[in-house]
């Protein structure tokens, strides 16, 4: 069997973007032309990739097992086709984050980098996830953390993110009733997630701010104006994490990966993806549940 790298590509591409559409404009055909080459795929193989869930098309086990397989042939290829072509790799490698991971993973994974790149330096971005994205398939970005939903499939996994409940110590803003609420902008999961978690709760809130900066929560936070519904890791320790002793319900976690642009700098490629992930799961290896029983204890005392 002739297996076609340019099928291995698009599979992956599907992967890494977790939608046939995004996946297609991200190669550079149309949908249905990336459709027709994903059945080709399975018809090669012999075997079911892609199953439905709704309107969503989901990997199967099989499609999962195979994902492995194909980075690794790609990523020898791209290997073998670096050392043959003579690349500019002196430019900075362009690696864009959301604030909410800035202060946390971000340093982790730059340090990931440097472990085997060391001369390299960085141009960082700080957006949202939904904007990153669209500056890795318009090739602005080389390489980028992301959210995504926690069983999703997009790019490389690198941790879940638990979400919390942030308070001030000193102004104590989530005993005021209604409860104001300062929250990501709405494109946001957890802008959703937290309006749905306190009306279920049944205790009246207001929304007082939006915002797309985790700073700019925080800020508001500090100065009580408001509870803030974040990722754990943009909370340091001169905050309060709340939870149902407080009469918070628990909010769910996000997924946090890399991924990478489809031609991105030289010295980007699927082993440097592996070598992230072993650095992070080696060098933040408390989980969710351990951080935000500590940020808790730490925000009570």
């Amino acid at each position: 069997m002739t297996m076609d790298s340019d099928l291995l590509r698009s599979f992956v591409a599907f992967a890494e973007c977790g939608s046939f559409n995004r996946a297609a404009d991200r190669i550079g055909r149309t949908p249905s032309a990336f459709s027709m080459q994903m059945k080709r795929l399975e018809e090669l193989v012999d075997n079911k990739l892609f199953e439905r869930d709704g309107r969503n098309v989901l990997l199967t086990n099989d499609g999962i097992t195979f994902v492995g397989y194909a980075r690794r042939i790609l990523s020898l290829q791209d290997e073998a086709m670096g050392k043959l072509r003579n690349q500019d790799a002196a430019r900075p490698i362009r690696i864009g984050c959301p604030d909410d991971y800035a202060q946390k993973i971000l340093p982790v994974v730059l340090r990931a980098i440097r472990s085997i790149l060391p001369d390299v330096t960085f141009f960082i971005s700080i957006n949202p996830t939904i904007l990153l994205q669209r500056m890795l398939d318009q090739g602005e970005l080389d390489i980028s953390l992301v959210s995504r939903s926690a069983m999703g499939e997009e790019g490389y996994f690198l941790r879940h993110e638990p979400g919390v409940w942030v308070t001030s110590p000193i102004h104590r803003q989530h005993e005021i009733d209604p409860l104001p609420l300062v929250l990501p902008a709405e494109d946001c999961k957890f802008h959703a997630w937290a309006i749905d978690a306190i009306s279920k709760s049944g205790r009246p809130f207001n929304l007082f701010a939006t915002t797309r900066q985790a700073a700019s929560l925080l800020h508001l936070v500090r100065d009580g104006l408001g509870v803030a519904a974040l990722a754990a890791a943009s909370v340091t320790d001169e905050f309060q994490i709340l939870d149902s002793r407080d009469g918070f319900p628990p909010l769910p976690a996000v997924g946090v990966a890399i991924m990478l642009a489809e031609d991105s700098h030289p010295l980007v490629s699927r082993k440097l993806a592996g070598v992230i992930q072993d650095y992070v799961s080696q060098n933040l290896d408390d989980t969710p549940a351990d951080r935000q029983e500590s940020l808790t204890m730490a925000g009570a005392n």
